[in-house]
């Protein structure tokens, strides 16, 4: 057999090259298989803390209240914000209560100085403080008290938490109650790919002489309309969440919570409509609880409404609030 070469012939036209490999057979070979796309390799994100794993379906939950409350808030610069609050209500107590929150700016995402906020009632002269502070970037400590006269201050939560490029741990400490009671946990949360997070938590509680040391394992995959959550913990709990965003304005949710020991479940479905200057969350639960959030600013800007409405009917109760939030700002 006999080989030209192309080479050195100037003055002829070229001919195709003729490849010795088979080319493949389409008709057996899908078209994604036969012309290959070039993939693009993404680095993990930080996933946060287990403590928000299902952040996106309590985001769609409403926040329920009873009665009636007013909300005013002024702002001086960008540091410095205080405002008072007063409510009407049957069920959380009823008075009135100022505050306010203090910070400096942020240099690149990062919080130099510390935050302070903290909320007064002056008839019983009862306050919430809240301290948040980051000494360097990857390290955030916050401590929340509950502080009353002639008593202890009382530990909601204090926590250390650890923020990595592709991972977060955290340690929180809480003392509901009196002393001899205690809430320990020490979570882990880490990214395999830009889509994909799992981690585990141990929790420890006290009361008394009676000691209880429990293990989750938790796990989330995100895309960009949807995402899966869910947490276990082995002869306990079980909890699994969904999300999609249906649409630019309608996001939509499903939860399944478990509890083992009580025997108990409840099956959640909620969804998030908005609107431009109006926002509307609705959720029905699997023990017939249904209810809905409506909010919606007002000409001018500065003030904006929300209704709140909750029926279960099983047990034939009845709950309404109605808010008017004020910023002193924008008037």
């Amino acid at each position: 057999m006999k080989f030209e070469s192309n080479e050195g012939t100037a003055g002829k036209q070229r001919g195709p090259r003729v490849s010795c490999v088979p080319g493949l057979d389409r008709q057996f070979f899908p078209y994604a298989f036969t012309n290959p796309a070039a993939g693009v390799r993404r680095a993990a994100l930080n996933p946060g803390d287990i403590a928000n794993l299902h952040e996106r379906i309590t985001h769609l939950r409403p926040l329920w209240f009873e009665g009636f409350q007013l909300n005013v808030s002024k702002g001086f610069g960008v540091h410095r914000t205080v405002g008072a609050s007063w409510t009407l209500s049957h069920v959380t107590p009823t008075g009135f209560r100022f505050g306010g929150r203090f910070q400096h700016r942020c240099d690149d995402s990062v919080l130099k100085t510390p935050l302070v906020a903290f909320d007064v009632n002056p008839s019983s002269l009862s306050s919430n403080l809240q301290f948040l502070y980051r000494p360097v970037r990857s390290l955030c400590l916050e401590l929340g008290l509950q502080l009353r006269p002639n008593e202890a201050p009382h530990v909601e939560e204090l926590s250390l938490q650890h923020t990595g490029t592709s991972r977060t741990s955290t340690v929180r400490c809480c003392m509901p109650g009196s002393l001899d009671s205690y809430r320990l946990s020490v979570d882990h949360l880490v990214s395999l790919t830009n889509r994909l997070c799992v981690g585990v938590e141990v929790l420890c509680e006290g009361h008394g002489e009676a000691q209880r040391t429990s293990v989750a394992f938790a796990g989330r995959y995100n895309r960009e309309t949807w995402t899966l959550a869910a947490t276990v913990s082995p002869f306990e709990a079980f909890d699994l969440s969904y999300w999609q965003k249906a649409s630019s304005r309608l996001q939509l949710g499903s939860s399944l919570i478990v509890n083992l020991p009580q025997r108990r479940a409840l099956g959640s479905i909620c969804y998030r409509y908005e609107n431009p200057g109006t926002v509307l969350r609705g959720s029905f639960d699997s023990d017939w609880t249904v209810g809905f959030t409506y909010g919606r600013k007002l000409m001018p800007d500065a003030f904006s409404l929300c209704l709140s409405l909750l029926f279960c009917i099983p047990k034939n109760t009845f709950q309404c609030g109605f808010r008017i939030d004020l910023d002193s700002n924008l008037l």
